[in-house]
Parts: structure tokens; sequence; C-alpha cells
């Protein structure tokens, strides 16, 4: 939460005087959206990646455990092959998740710039 000072100075600071009532609540619906967004994303690769990463035994399981506790109640004997799995499935959702936030923390920055440009050649 060290860009939510940041972030509501410049939503206010976007908007007129009378109109902040509308930037805090941009501010917080624009918060809300992306925290859903960003556990949902997150959770479906860590998900994905567990899934695909388990020892064939568990793979073959109608349905596909999808938890590790789920894993471990069919195939204790595979402790170290599941915790494996799951490390390589937050592995990439951690990475994917990093990269997503330079790409994002790139395009606020040229959009910035660009804004300020913008508003200096006036």
């Amino acid at each position: 939460m060290l860009a939510g000072p940041c972030l509501t100075a410049e939503i206010a600071a976007g908007l007129p005087v009378e109109q902040a009532g509308i930037a805090g609540g941009l501010q917080s619906a624009t918060r809300e959206l992306g925290s859903a967004l960003g556990v949902a994303v997150v959770g479906t690769i860590l998900t994905a990646g567990f899934t695909g990463h388990l020892p064939d035994s568990l793979s073959r399981h109608t349905p596909v455990p999808r938890t590790v506790a789920e894993a471990l109640a069919l195939e204790p004997a595979q402790h170290s092959a599941i915790t494996e799995a799951f490390t390589d499935g937050a592995d990439t959702a951690l990475r994917t998740a990093a990269l997503l936030t330079l790409l994002a923390g790139a395009l606020v920055v040229a959009g910035a710039a660009r804004a300020h440009r913008s508003a200096a050649s006036r």
C-alpha cells in the first residue's frame, strides 16, 4: 500500500475540488477491482501450474486434485513431489504477477510522461 497516498494525490489533482468525492470513489473502486482481478489471475495460474506439475499417478485421478491437501490425501507417499509441484506453480504465478506489475508500471510512467509533456506545451 505504499502507492496509496501517491495514487490518491494524483487522482485528486486530476479533478476539480468540487469532485473530490468522485476522486476518492474512483481510487477505491480501482483498488478493489485490481485486488480482485489480481487474486483471481494469480490463483488461476498457481492452480494450473500446480496441477500441471503433479506426478503422473495424481494426474490420472478424476478429478485432478486442486490443492496440496487433496493431493496429499490421495498419495501421502508423494509428499516431496507434491510440494515441488506447488512451488513450481507458485513460482510461475509470482513471476507472471511481477511481469504484469512491471508492464503496468511502464504504462503508467509512459502515460504520465505524455500527460506532462502535453500540459507543458499548453
